[in-house]
């Protein structure tokens, strides 16, 4: 099935890239894309660790490409759109052993986390240990120049939030820091395997996922306060984490999106993004259709709502996703957008640190109501 709009993006990268090489003649880009995270990057890993069946591995999940692929949408996922948007197959899950890895590798895996040790799942530090192991299936120069894609840390503030119900505010921070020191060591083995480009999206507001307001019995349009402060205070210390690699490592480039205020901003306004709901997801039973996805409970055009199931995203919100993460303007992702990061030089060291400091992006945010956002 073909990717939405994709004459559009063929012919605004061609521009992009015209434009790219008049200035950096010898530019390479990059054809692998390495995917770390869980149940919103999973591409098919989850079967293969679960000893139950795994419900991403049948309908409704796929109903909109005619196939359950181990996906947790009605289609594709976010790394699908980007791959494709980089002229590269979809990035195959690593724990299929027979598939074709020459432009990289999924290791995400649905309910991952950042801390502890869940069962039949894989923590960052576990996938990227896999990593390392696997590395030499590539080149130095295709590690080097590769994107290296993450989205993790929802599973661990949901437990914290439901364990904890009312936590300190030092017991919020310290809970923060011991994620962000982790993820921060996990960045540093990549590096040291030879890693230089990498893409982060930062934390939805959990509070707002249809799963966890169904779960509290909150007002449809009321969000549970407690596991967004988590996310909130997660995704600042992120973008600081971001900051201090960026002086710390050699030929660190990165680019964050703000996913936070993105799944806000159509949970409010779903009209303005072309949906119709921004609250119920469209798979599921309760009143806002929060657990328990099957097919006999399924809606009829997928595309109307932000949610495919009670906290991961339908195929349409997947696609805007990795839309503002590949060509946004600063407002949305930055220092970097992924069309740009794509053909930076490794040595372009001045290119992390633009005029428009990634902070500013979070005071913008909170005032953008463009469909860019």
């Amino acid at each position: 099935m073909g990717y939405p709009n994709s004459r559009l993006f063929s012919l605004s990268c061609l521009l992009f890239t015209t434009l790219t090489l008049l200035h950096h003649p010898t530019v390479s880009f990059a054809q692998t894309l390495f995917v770390f995270g869980d149940g919103y990057y999973d591409a098919g890993n989850k079967q293969f660790l679960s000893a139950n069946r795994v419900a991403a591995d049948f309908p409704p999940y796929g109903i909109t490409v005619g196939e359950a692929t181990g996906r947790w949408s009605d289609g594709h996922i976010v790394p699908d759109y980007l791959a494709g948007f980089m002229g590269i197959p979809k990035i195959p899950p690593i724990l299929h052993s027979s598939e074709d890895f020459s432009h990289g590798a999924s290791f995400a895996v649905a309910d991952a986390t950042v801390l502890a040790s869940p069962l039949e799942t894989m923590t960052l530090s576990q996938q990227v240990v896999k990593f390392t192991q696997s590395k030499n299936k590539w080149t130095d120069e295709a590690l080097s120049e590769a994107i290296y894609l993450t989205y993790i840390g929802s599973e661990d503030y949901l437990k914290y939030a439901k364990n904890n119900p009312n936590p300190s505010d030092d017991k919020k921070k310290d809970f923060v820091d011991q994620v962000i020191t982790s993820i921060e060591a996990a960045i540093k083995v990549v590096h040291e395997a030879g890693g230089r480009k990498f893409a982060f999206q930062n934390l939805a507001p959990l509070g707002c996922l249809p799963a966890v307001k169904q779960e509290k019995g909150n007002n449809e349009k009321d969000c549970v306060k407690l596991p967004s402060e988590m996310a909130a205070l997660h995704n600042k210390n992120l973008l600081k984490l971001m900051e201090k690699l960026a002086g710390d490592l050699e030929s660190f480039l990165y680019s964050l999106y703000d996913f936070h205020s993105s799944i806000q901003n159509r949970a409010l306004e779903p009209e303005t993004y072309t949906f119709l709901t921004g609250t119920a997801a469209c798979c599921g039973t309760g009143y806002l259709n929060g657990t328990g996805c099957a097919a006999n409970n399924v809606c009829a055009k997928p595309g109307d709502y932000v949610f495919f199931d009670g906290k991961h995203l339908t195929q349409e919100a997947n696609f805007q996703v990795a839309h503002l993460m590949w060509n946004a303007d600063p407002v949305v992702v930055g220092p970097n957008n992924l069309r740009e990061l794509l053909v930076f030089p490794l040595d372009a060291a001045a290119t992390r640190l633009k005029q428009n400091k990634i902070q500013i992006i979070y005071d913008q945010v909170r005032k953008a109501g463009s469909f860019m956002m």
